[in-house]
């Protein structure tokens, strides 16, 4: 299991597994957000559903405890790479603005030794592991 140290403190790292599950999870929230408001409401509806879907993939890591849906589901959790702080909704914003830009380019960077793919890089972050909920 490969591991990370910050400020002391010992990171497991998280899966590919488990980050390519979170990204699948968080992609339904996408997808459930713009049929909820597609369906009974049409091409407004689409309009907004758009908004709120990109709001919730810019800033999801910013959430409470480091964590999108699709995190919470997998255990694990965006930190920042030099303060072990939850990731904040700035480097969420800078980490996922990356990967609506660049997508799966953005995920070919995710096989060095920390695991981050471009995004993580630019907002230095991590994906850890965590024992339960944050």
């Amino acid at each position: 299991m490969d591991q990370i140290e910050i400020q002391g403190t010992q990171y497991q790292l998280a899966t590919l597994s488990q980050r390519l599950l979170a990204q699948i999870v968080d992609g339904a929230v996408y997808f459930g957000i713009m049929l909820i408001t597609v369906l009974p409401f049409g091409f407004k509806g689409a309009v907004v559903g758009a908004l709120i879907a990109g709001l919730y993939l810019l800033f999801q890591d910013g959430l409470a405890g480091g964590q999108s849906y699709g995190k919470r589901l997998t255990k694990t959790a965006v930190i920042d790479a030099r303060t072990g702080q939850w990731c904040s909704f700035w480097q969420s914003f800078v980490r996922n603005l990356l990967l609506s830009l660049l997508n799966f380019i953005d995920w070919i960077f995710i096989f060095g030794a920390k695991r981050q793919r471009l995004g993580d890089l630019a907002a230095s972050t991590v994906v850890i592991q965590i024992e339960g909920d944050a």
